[in-house]
């Protein structure tokens, strides 16, 4: 019988290093680097064949593509909102700095690490690191399923995770303060989001036919953002689970048509939170009323989000199960309304105390 046929060649180069050559679709492919002795490039060439036979062979040239050009596409072919897209460009920024002229064949994990480390040691807040490194590692990621790398370069361990940040819990008597303090354009809208634990972007982009002034209900269709070249624009919510109807207490419904009939211009689509000058209420145009509100009522540092905080604390406290607080906050993961649950385990352990405190009263 015949000797078998061998897979691929191995040929001797002037300077005694072995190079390995192997034919894939009629093409002749050199190996990636050359080799001391004929006994690595044969267990190279053994491993080749191994990854053609079990269909995991990636084309060595096909990685030579730069990261800012695949970048671009990566994100171009993402169906992002404009609030979104400009997140993932301004994070992009930190990956280009190192990455953008690199070919994707050429970065190593020990690039990643490096890097890494330089995003670590850098004044960005911890859990933008962690966005970033994820953006990072979702686009190699993609390059792997384009058959373009072989393995994702970047595999940091805890990289990715973002650590839970402590919020201050709001009560409705720092609510009220917060609604005396504002202009008066804005008292609704404190006492809205603090009762309904809609986004800014949801109500800004109420209009009068989302308020249900007799069912006492507001539908969430549309936000409102900015988008560069364009300004203010309505656009679909966050998620698909943002679409929704949330049902508010009657106290909630009189704040609204009274502010409604004193600010609204009673034209069909008009919006129901508009600027002081009544253009599209973009966050640029109320942060400066909301900074002196929290100022005057001695509640610095406090976040407009932290009135959402509340509205799902108190959800969940009120006996709301997790699926009823994810729907009523538009959560399309479980994860955020976790975070409510276990503030109101917190609240519950108040309860608690005083609870005892009023029988340690009684028996006295």
């Amino acid at each position: 019988m015949g000797n078998a046929r061998s897979f691929g060649n191995i040929r001797k180069l002037p300077s005694g290093r072995y190079q390995v050559r192997y034919r894939h679709l009629g093409r002749l492919v050199p190996g990636q680097t050359t080799y001391s002795t004929k006994t690595e490039a044969k267990i190279y060439l053994a491993s080749i064949e191994t990854d053609l036979n079990r269909g995991m062979w990636v084309d060595p040239d096909s990685g030579r593509v730069r990261f800012s050009d695949y970048a671009a596409q990566w994100l171009d072919q993402r169906q992002l909102r404009p609030r979104t897209r400009e997140t993932y460009e301004s994070q992009m920024k930190h990956i280009l700095a190192t990455f953008a002229e690199a070919q994707l064949s050429d970065i190593k994990p020990a690039d990643v690490r490096a890097w890494h480390g330089k995003l670590v040691k850098s004044d960005l807040h911890p859990n933008t690191v962690s966005k970033v490194y994820r953006q990072l590692r979702t686009i190699l990621t993609t390059a792997v399923d384009d058959e373009l790398l072989s393995s994702n370069p970047a595999h940091i361990r805890g990289a990715a995770k973002e650590s839970a940040v402590e919020r201050p819990l709001l009560d409705w008597d720092d609510v009220a303060s917060l609604a005396t303090a504002i202009h008066p354009r804005f008292e609704a809208l404190v006492w809205t989001a603090a009762a309904s634990g809609l986004r800014f972007g949801e109500l800004s982009g109420l209009t009068v036919e989302h308020v249900d002034l007799e069912e006492s209900e507001i539908r969430v269709s549309q936000a409102l953002a900015f988008q560069r070249g364009n300004g203010a624009i309505l656009g679909p919510p966050k998620s698909d689970s943002a679409h929704r109807t949330v049902v508010v207490p009657d106290e909630i419904t009189e704040r609204l048509a009274t502010h409604i009939q004193k600010f609204g211009d009673g034209q069909p689509g008009s919006l129901v939170f508009t600027s002081i000058k009544g253009s599209p209420l973009l966050n640029r145009y109320f942060a400066p009323s909301w900074q002196k509100a929290r100022a005057d009522a001695g509640l610095e540092g406090v976040r407009f989000h932290d009135l959402r905080h509340l509205a799902g604390t108190e959800a969940a406290s009120a006996g709301a199960s997790l699926r009823e607080v994810m729907a009523r906050m538009g959560h399309s993961t479980s994860d955020a309304s976790l975070r409510y649950l276990k503030a109101s385990e917190a609240r519950d352990r108040e309860v608690s105390d005083a609870i005892a405190e009023r029988m340690k009263k009684g028996r006295r």
